[in-house]
């Protein structure tokens, strides 16, 4: 009778641990799941956006003057600009490497801020101050300090829906 007792709490002891590790598995493995289904879902958002930068220039020649042309070809509109992200690594005219956030602006761009002109979205004829797939906007941006000329620059535009795309920045 002296070994059954320490046999029943051994036994006991390893049911009360498997069940512990069972339903933590159970748990983790239902945690799991879910997150690849949320993957899943914004995997198959983003299949179908895209955007191009077509075009990147300093305006003038050791200013903070650029202007970038992006063409939206995906399927989804961009309604609010400000949740866009503009990004700009340059050298500055004291030879400085700069990477800078450009913050948005809805009026003229102040120091490292960006805004898109009255007429920056083309053709706007779907959802006016939106920008649907297929329409073209002009970034206009102010750096400080300034773009030193002929050296490399490169730009990232960046939409609410995680979509990038990164271009060389002509530079005069």
């Amino acid at each position: 009778m002296s070994i059954i007792a320490p046999g029943i709490m051994v036994i006991t002891v390893f049911l009360l641990a498997s069940a512990l590790m069972f339903g933590t598995f159970l748990t983790a493995s239902a945690t799991q799941g879910d997150s690849l289904k949320d993957l899943a879902t914004v995997n198959a958002a983003q299949a179908g956006d895209q955007l191009s930068i077509t075009s990147a220039v300093v305006d003038v020649p050791d200013s903070g003057d650029l202007t970038v042309t992006v063409v939206n070809t995906g399927s989804r509109s961009t309604p609010d600009f400000s949740r866009m992200d503009v990004i700009l690594e340059y050298t500055d005219t004291s030879n400085n490497a700069v990477v800078t956030y450009i913050e948005y602006s809805t009026s003229a761009p102040g120091n490292n801020e960006w805004t898109i002109p009255e007429s920056g979205i083309t053709p706007d004829s779907f959802n006016p101050k939106m920008w649907d797939p297929d329409e073209v906007i002009t970034i206009d941006i102010l750096v400080s300090p300034a773009v030193k000329s002929n050296t490399a620059a490169l730009v990232a535009v960046v939409t609410p829906w995680g979509i990038s795309d990164t271009s060389a920045v002509a530079n005069p």
